[in-house]
């Protein structure tokens, strides 16, 4: 019997692109796809592709003369959305095994939208002349590689090896299909920065040898990809250590949550009733952009004293050459324990939110308790973010004001939520023991809240 051939989907602008598109569909059947032809072209009616554009508008009820007159913004939103659940209709039904697409700048953000709809794992080219530019609107939080085929038209010497190239590559990913692990482990993610790497790490290895297998998810938007895989049920449990992501969406961080993500973080455990223990692990700062491109507003709150600065310098502090250390205000510490409570007071399965009443990352802790281990090198004074609560000077402000949020907002009448508080700063071994024992408890269904009253450390 012969091997069925991958069902390969070449999407793009077809009443602009038919010879770009032609020849990308001739290169894919040529190395072995099955291909349709997907129109998401909005200028005219175009009768070549196997899938027309109305095909994909009829699953809104819009009829593709009305998307025609339609502002260009508005048309590619509206046979984008089509786009994304005729794709999603033929996935469903097996007739999609990998995207591919040549386009502009006007077609990548169409059929981005269709990408992003398909699953993890469904392999996914995008060819744009934008590639060098900040691809991150199109990407989203979803696995679409992009390529970069110098010009978005023109079949020639240069164009014609690349575009071949691509379709050998979507046909050879779709063949892969599902790869097996010769051991079925269960898989567990736990939320990193570099600030909490030293409990991550312990996290990972104790779960490790326990069976499980480990995702990290580092903060810079890919909470977003986290939670989508949680709703898919290939995450089964969570220690979300390390919910920073918050604070970045507080600004117009590059390292914030895809703005063409449609959901809510800190949501998708809560809604599925998996084991999750939750922290407010680097929300002590948040990961902004390189100093030189900080907003003029967000400057002047250093120079008026509204955001504690770095020493005297009258700037925040600086990570790394792309990453600026952004310091929220209390009032931003207080809508974010808002959101805490809001978002987990609905969980439907075991959930301990862990708060570190003595900082909240490396960078939040003073002198007398910095070390090496601990990510702040003793000598080099307090930490950058490190503000101590005036009543109790070995106590985050900034727990102090979450606990006291948290302690009126959560709902005491879900028995799956329990607030924890631990005498503790998150970066010590300490911490990352009490996470890994509420999880074993959690894990073996026996948890119930107050079974960590008297646990070393816990107030």
């Amino acid at each position: 019997m012969a091997e069925r051939k991958p069902r390969i989907i070449v999407a793009g602008m077809c009443d602009t692109k038919y010879t770009e598109l032609k020849f990308l569909a001739d290169q894919v059947t040529a190395a072995g796809g099955d291909v349709k032809v997907m129109n998401v072209g909005c200028g005219k009616i175009c009768t070549w592709p196997d899938i027309s554009l109305q095909d994909s508008l009829d699953t809104i009820g819009v009829k593709q003369e009305e998307v025609f007159t339609q502002p260009r913004s508005t048309a590619i939103e509206t046979v984008g959305t089509a786009g994304a659940k005729k794709i999603m209709e033929m996935y469903n039904a097996g007739e999609v095994d990998g995207i591919i697409s040549w386009a502009g700048s006007m077609g990548t953000t169409t059929v981005t939208y269709l990408m992003r709809a398909l699953p993890f794992g469904v392999p996914k080219i995008m060819m744009t002349d934008m590639a060098s530019s900040d691809v991150s609107q199109w990407l989203g939080n979803k696995d679409i590689y992009i390529m970069n085929p110098t010009a978005e038209q023109g079949v020639n010497t240069v164009t014609r090896k690349m575009v071949a190239n691509a379709a050998s590559a979507i046909v050879a990913m779709a063949k892969v299909g599902e790869i097996q692990s010769p051991e079925d482990k269960p898989l567990m993610a736990i939320t990193a920065y570099g600030t909490t790497t030293m409990t991550v790490n312990a996290c990972s290895a104790y779960w490790n040898e326990r069976g499980w297998d480990t995702i990290i998810i580092h903060q810079v938007g890919t909470g977003a990809t986290m939670e989508d895989l949680i709703r898919s049920g290939m995450i089964t449990a969570i220690i979300d250590l390390t919910t920073g992501e918050l604070t970045n969406n507080m600004y117009d961080s590059v390292y914030g949550i895809p703005k063409t993500w449609g959901g809510e973080r800190v949501t998708a455990a809560s809604d599925m009733g998996i084991p999750q223990i939750v922290t407010p692990g680097g929300c002590d700062q948040a990961a902004y952009n390189p100093i030189a491109n900080m907003k003029a507003e967000y400057l002047e709150d250093y120079k008026t004293g509204k955001r504690r600065t770095w020493k005297d310098t009258g700037l925040p502090y600086i990570h790394n050459a792309g990453v600026t250390i952004m310091y929220p205000t209390l009032d931003e510490i207080r809508e974010l324990s808002e959101y805490f409570a809001e978002k987990l007071n609905s969980t439907k399965g075991p959930t301990a939110f862990i708060l570190p009443m003595r900082g909240w990352s490396a960078y939040d802790q003073p002198e007398r308790a910095a070390s090496i281990e601990r990510g702040w090198a003793a000598g080099n004074g307090d930490a950058p973010q490190w503000e101590p609560d005036p009543e109790n000077p070995d106590w985050s402000i900034r727990s102090t004001i979450m606990r006291d949020i948290l302690e009126k907002r959560f709902d005491k009448d879900n028995n799956n939520l329990e607030l924890i508080l631990a005498d503790m700063n998150i970066v010590e071994p300490e911490f990352a023991a009490l996470c890994n024992a509420v999880m074993e408890k959690m894990l073996a269904g026996t948890w119930k809240k107050g079974d960590f009253k008297d646990y070393p450390g816990v107030l």
